[in-house]
């Protein structure tokens, strides 16, 4: 049997049973009589079609509206959906009479037990009156209440934070002693993961009444307990007796097809009690809640999934690049090993070259890898950054010097700075060694400068080369992890680490570069770092 049920304006508490045939909804009719003088005499109709009950408006003047919207056109309905006419709001539902006609029992001691109704309240997204042009402020608040929460916890990702910030929201629009969130764990069982008092005391024995919640998890739906103590649907749990629970309201936390948890809150104060408006709040703020955590678990699922498959490919990049080092270390000792079982010393000599240069490269191959794999602070000294750069210049002016490529410099005087040196060494002779690979034999050219910048108070570093340019549409990749432009010669890592190193610093590493005349790294390291004394750094004069 379908029923309407008024739940704002002159005739609330009324609920309707509609008959077989047309139903009209208007003022002192035989159907859905409404005492509400903004409703027109024949306002609109309900009529049963192919077992589906259809609503339509029949022309009256200030319009029907079903969830908010203006109608149309004729709407089957369904349960929960919201009907305003004038300034009365009817609630649509299926059941048959008896108990859920009266929205107010009083019990053998007298008390009120405001939960026939209310206590069935449906979590979805239905939950919350939708305001009309004439919806009252109570509605309008509820959902910039609703707004306002998931504005707050749209950018949450982590799942405890964005429980503590829905307590937070539930404390600062609902008047409550206790309040507790509760989600259901892979055994099935609830697990308390939020929990706030009004006093700021906490209790070792969280007071929720097992009752009560299973009730809100097995039925879906949320309760509203006017005086728990005397709701003859809880008398049979003995927490209900043991704490005293005087008002209480619990709704389920329901994502998109299953109960993930819990709100519970409850007042102790015996002249307070809750009303179904803030029933009905507090459901909408559990199924919202239930979406936001749905939300977080996919991200944090797609997150591992990401970090799996970066992790797969980098292990397989990594797997290929020292296999083509192993391959070349092995043969370079071969032909070492063929010269001394020959006695051939020479012989020897000429393939040691080839073992140094690769033992090489897997020590900048593993130093890369900790760099880049490690989230660390910079083990911070004073330190001036023309000493840094003059070590790493050592290192790589004897295989400039081979290949006939010119190295100048241009280095200031610069105040010490607070640095990491190993860091700033790795990340110079990363930027080096990718300067060296790129230009040409016998008439390539690396210059390195260093100034310091007063204004800013930061120093300030250029490595140019005359290598073969950056392409246009690579320059947005040059700084991503495993990208290299040298083909089997490079890792991918050397630039990826020297952007983290400086980053660390609170730097900034930039390039330009024109495709066949060569490529610029500035990059700018500040002479104090936010964190400490800044008169502890020196600026010069």
């Amino acid at each position: 049997m379908a029923i309407v049920q008024v739940m704002q304006g002159p005739d609330k508490g009324v609920v309707y049973e509609l008959l077989d045939g047309e139903n009209v909804v208007g003022r002192f009719n035989k159907s859905v009589s409404l005492s509400d003088g903004t409703v027109s005499r024949r306002h609109a109709r309900l009529i049963p079609q192919d077992g589906r009950w259809v609503l339509e408006d029949l022309g009256s003047a200030n319009g029907t509206y079903l969830n908010g919207v203006r109608m149309r056109k004729p709407t089957v309905l369904n349960r929960g959906d919201q009907i305003r006419c004038g300034s009365t709001l009817l609630v649509f539902g299926t059941g048959s009479g008896g108990r859920q006609v009266t929205s107010v029992d009083v019990d053998e001691e007298g008390n009120l037990v405001d939960a026939a109704i209310v206590a069935t309240l449906p979590s979805n997204e239905d939950s919350v009156i939708i305001p009309t042009p004439e919806a009252g402020a109570e509605a309008i608040d509820t959902l910039r209440i609703l707004y306002e929460l998931i504005a707050e916890v749209s950018s949450i990702f982590d799942v405890d934070l964005l429980l503590e910030r829905t307590l937070d929201k539930v404390f600062d629009v609902l008047k409550a002693d206790r309040g507790y969130i509760l989600l259901i764990d892979d055994k099935g069982k609830l697990a308390l993961k939020a929990a706030r008092h009004a006093n700021d005391k906490s209790d070792n024995q969280i007071p929720i009444s097992r009752t009560i919640v299973n009730d809100v998890v097995s039925k879906q739906v949320g309760v509203l307990c006017s005086n728990a103590m005397s709701d003859k649907r809880f008398t049979s749990g003995k927490s209900v007796h043991n704490f005293g629970i005087r008002s209480a309201i619990c709704v389920p936390i329901k994502g998109r097809e299953r109960i993930l948890g819990v709100i519970h809150v409850d007042c102790g104060v015996g002249e307070h009690t809750y009303s179904t408006e803030q029933l009905r709040l507090l459901t909408a703020i559990g199924y919202q809640t239930g979406l936001a955590v749905e939300n977080v678990r996919l991200y944090e699922s797609a997150v591992q999934s990401e970090r799996l498959a970066a992790v797969g490919e980098a292990v397989a990049f990594l797997s290929h690049h020292i296999k083509n080092i192993l391959q070349a270390l092995v043969a370079g000792i071969d032909v070492v090993e063929m010269g001394l079982d020959r006695d051939d010393l020479g012989k020897a000599k000429s393939a040691w070259p080839i073992v140094q240069r690769n033992l090489k490269r897997i020590n900048d191959l593993i130093l890369n890898m900790l760099a880049f794999s490690k989230r660390r602070e910079p083990l911070r000294e004073s330190l001036n950054v023309n000493h840094v750069l003059n070590e790493c210049l050592e290192l790589v002016t004897p295989p400039a010097d081979e290949r006939g490529v010119a190295i100048l410099t241009d280095l200031d005087d610069l105040p010490p700075i607070a640095a990491d040196p190993a860091g700033l060494h790795q990340a110079f002779l990363n930027l080096l060694n990718n300067a060296l690979d790129a230009v040409p034999d016998n008439s390539g050219a690396i210059t390195v400068t260093s100034k310091y910048d007063s204004m800013y108070r930061q120093v300030l570093v250029q490595i140019i080369d005359n290598g073969t340019g950056i392409a246009p549409e690579m320059m947005d990749r040059i700084f991503t992890p495993f990208y290299s432009g040298k083909g089997q010669k490079g890792t991918g890592l050397g630039l990826a680490v020297a952007k983290k190193v400086f980053e660390e610093h609170q730097g900034e590493i930039q390039v330009s570069s024109t495709l066949g005349k060569g490529t610029t790294f500035n990059i700018q390291l500040p002479s104090f770092t936010g964190r400490g004394d800044a008169g502890e750094t020196h600026v010069a004069k």
